[in-house]
């Protein structure tokens, strides 16, 4: 195997594709990598520093944080402006908060990188000695809202809190800028300035290929659908492994292992899991590509003189499926997206398409009616069900009196806080049904999780064989409701169902006149 010599600039990619960079990068290779998002790009860093404003950029390790001061503090420089690069670094959160509040004292506008934990644990512990905590905490707290008239929840004059893990990174255009960056010619390069050849070669001409690229982008542009949360860091983790695998050096005599596309499926950080998980050949299926790519391999595999042949056809089957998701190389004119844009469809479906509020509201009503009584099919109005423990029986009961009409309820999408909205790109990753009552409002939480309970109820599952965890949840956004409904006492109708048998009694309240019926 021959081993073509490594360059500095192949080591620098390798170390990407390993994720251990951070801020041992030098400024050189900061630029080198520096993906352009709303945050500088659009100006609103640079707007809010001209305002006098403070910005607390807080998330997880890898969401960029630092590598905005490290862009913004020559044009904004100390000391007229403060700069804080690592909470973690300060053993006592005092001295931090000290040199904080003395920079808002002295009206001096700058970027602090905060990780959310720290963040939280300051404004949890500090705030009474250092008010201007309870304004952090409180934009911290309104980071996402559910109608505009929320936003006045959080006061935005002096301090902007930004918090980077409700920002979507796979954007087309932040995915573009990640593969060109990392595609550069300059890697090709060896230091008497002959090309690079190998693996490294292979994988950058392929993923500078229109029709490679357009395919990349539009995997992670799916990846971002999921409910998970990407950060700069594993995008460029992501994309150097899929050039690299991790080697510094390009291998000129490699095999399948160190194509692009089985290393996309091979590497360890967030995108490999979620790719795994959701995105796995043997999972997304098609009878057409899948029969065809089969019989390929069948085809490349007989003639070989092995015992074991099922095993090898299938291995080089899932690598020709793997191929296909970025090349469309079986028939003309398939594209390959159409393999994995179904993925958790239901809930999709629901947050994502352009359907009015009052369809999907419906929806949401009929699938929740559906999980108590598998053979409701109603959307119009919501039961109400309550759980109580007999002790004369060991069954489970469920108690409904209550049905709330649909125009009595709201279905929402959250959407960011008008004063952050141009600073980065949100996709959420989930929507609510809302109740809104007389002192307060109730919300139920629909993630993929509780979507796809619901959205699995065609089999007519027994009631006392589902998920509690997610009937939990339900019951106890309808305690809530109930809590605030009012009832007429002489009169009204009783629904009790028996959890276990799903045999149902209606009892009917009229005055001093009650009348039971089973159904």
């Amino acid at each position: 195997m021959g081993i073509e010599a490594s360059t500095l600039n192949l080591r620098f990619l390798s170390r990407l594709a390993q994720g251990g960079f951070a801020e041992k990068l030098t400024d050189e290779q900061r630029r080198e990598i520096h993906i352009t998002t709303r945050l500088d790009g659009e100006g609103y860093l640079q707007d809010a520093l001209e305002d006098g404003k403070q910005i607390v950029l807080t998330g997880n390790p890898g969401d960029g944080k630092t590598q905005y001061i490290l862009q913004m503090e020559p044009d904004f420089p100390e000391p007229d402006y403060f700069y804080l690069s690592d909470a973690s670094e300060y053993d006592d959160y005092t001295i931090l908060l000290d040199e904080w509040q003395d920079a808002l004292d002295n009206d001096r506008p700058g970027i602090l990188a905060i990780n959310d934990g720290p963040l939280y644990e300051m404004t949890s512990r500090h705030v009474d000695k250092y008010p201007f905590l309870e304004e952090v905490r409180s934009q911290f707290q309104n980071q996402i809202i559910y109608d505009d008239s929320e936003a006045d929840n959080a006061n935005f004059d002096s301090i902007v809190v930004i918090d980077l893990n409700n920002r979507n990174i796979l954007t087309r255009k932040v995915i573009l800028q990640a593969i060109q960056n990392l595609t550069s010619s300059k890697f090709l390069k060896k230091g008497d300035g002959t090309n690079i050849e190998g693996h490294i070669a292979y994988n950058i001409e392929k993923l500078q290929n229109d029709q490679v690229k357009n395919n990349i982008i539009r995997l992670l542009q799916s990846v971002g659908q999921l409910d998970a949360h990407v950060t700069v860091r594993d995008l460029l983790n992501f994309l150097a492994y899929c050039i690299t695998g991790a080697k510094s050096r390009s291998v000129t005599d490699f095999g399948e292992d160190l194509k692009y596309y089985n290393l996309a499926f091979s590497g360890s950080g967030t995108i490999f899991s979620l790719l795994n998980e959701y995105f796995h050949p043997r999972d997304l299926t098609h009878p057409f590509i899948d029969s065809k790519l089969w019989a390929d391999a069948e085809e490349q595999v007989s003639g070989r003189d092995d015992e074991d042949t099922v095993a090898q056809v299938d291995d080089l089957f899932i690598q020709k499926k793997r191929r296909f998701y970025f090349e469309d190389t079986v028939v003309e004119n398939f594209d390959a997206h159409d393999l994995y844009h179904d993925t958790n469809y239901s809930f999709h479906d629901q947050r994502n398409r352009e359907r009015p509020n009052d369809s999907v509201k419906e929806d949401v009503i009929e699938m929740i009616n559906s999980y108590f009584m598998p053979d409701s099919s109603k959307g119009s109005d919501l039961r109400v069900w309550l759980s109580h423990n007999y002790r004369s029986k060991s069954s489970l009961s469920l108690i409904s009196r209550t049905e709330i009409p649909k125009r009595e309820l709201n279905r929402r999408v959250p959407h960011l806080h008008p004063e952050i909205r141009d600073a980065m790109d949100y996709n959420h990753d989930h929507h609510v049904l809302e109740y809104e009552g007389r002192d307060s409002t109730v919300r139920l939480r629909i993630d993929p999780e509780l979507s796809e309970t619901l959205g699995a109820l065609e089999g007519n599952i027994p009631y006392i064989l589902r998920g509690r965890e997610e009937e939990q949840q339900l019951l106890e956004f309808m305690e809530e409701i109930e809590y605030r409904e009012s009832h007429d006492e002489d009169h009204g109708t009783v629904h009790i169902m028996d959890a276990e048998t799903g045999d149902l009694e209606i009892l009917t309240i009229n005055d001093d006149r009650y009348q039971m019926e089973r159904r």
